[in-house]
């Protein structure tokens, strides 16, 4: 077996048998890893809670046929702040587990490494409103879905934006937009996202468009996964 070195976020664990754990990782230079972590649960693991989500560790590890084995992990980032607030905490669960869902095992992806890392410090530094809902038209993005913004998606007319069809591939106008509207200003925020101008965005506070861009930024994510997110049915169910 090789071994390698890398810096790397985890993202999702599972148990394996009675000691041992599974854990799934966005690596920096090694796109998502799938190791073992052999005697974690056990109380005197030499690794502790280094490999919970939302950790950032410095990796170690064997190069397996099917699972790679973790053999050291040192801590470089643990998101304290993040993990004691509810609110961020959540929005940090969907950043994982879409990241999860979306990166592909053993593809080196730095980009998404770099955008997911960046978005978590930002969470942790200030939490703005609009965070969330422009992460994921980012990260969408950057896996090859963009949405048609200045067009219609179903007809292609230009200068009418007056509904969203994530499964019609972006905006709609008003002759299409039947039974599935969206507000001027949600799609003006979805297109400023994609166009690169998310300083901007993430300056809009207190407004129903946090809410609107989120919903049909999840909608999206959950159109292209072809699932819904298990933190979203989570956060639905306890309210």
């Amino acid at each position: 077996m090789t071994l390698y070195r890398d810096s790397a976020l985890v993202l999702r664990t599972w148990r394996l048998g009675e000691s041992d754990r599974i854990v799934s990782m966005l690596g920096e230079k090694s796109g998502k890893i799938r190791a073992v972590v052999k005697g974690v649960r056990k109380t005197k693991s030499r690794f502790g809670s280094r490999l919970e989500p939302l950790s950032l560790v410095s990796l170690l590890c064997w190069k397996g046929r099917e699972l790679d084995v973790v053999s050291q992990a040192e801590t470089i980032e643990l998101f304290r702040e993040t993990r004691k607030d509810l609110d961020r905490l959540y929005k940090a669960n969907i950043i994982l587990e879409a990241t999860e869902q979306i990166a592909q095992d053993g593809y080196p992806e730095p980009e998404l490494y770099k955008l997911v890392v960046r978005v978590l410090r930002v969470l942790e530094a200030d939490d703005p409103q609009m965070l969330l809902g422009s992460f994921i038209w980012k990260l969408l993005a950057l896996q090859g879905y963009r949405p048609q913004m200045s067009v219609c998606a179903v007809c292609g007319v230009t200068g009418s934006r007056a509904g969203f069809d994530a499964t019609a591939g972006g905006a709609l106008c008003e002759e299409h937009a039947h039974g599935r509207r969206a507000s001027t200003e949600a799609l003006d925020v979805i297109a400023r996202s994609l166009d690169g101008q998310l300083a901007e965005v993430l300056r809009i506070e207190n407004s129903p468009v946090v809410a609107e861009t989120e919903a049909l930024a999840l909608r999206a994510l959950e159109v292209v996964l072809e699932r819904s997110l298990r933190s979203v049915r989570s956060s639905i169910i306890r309210h």
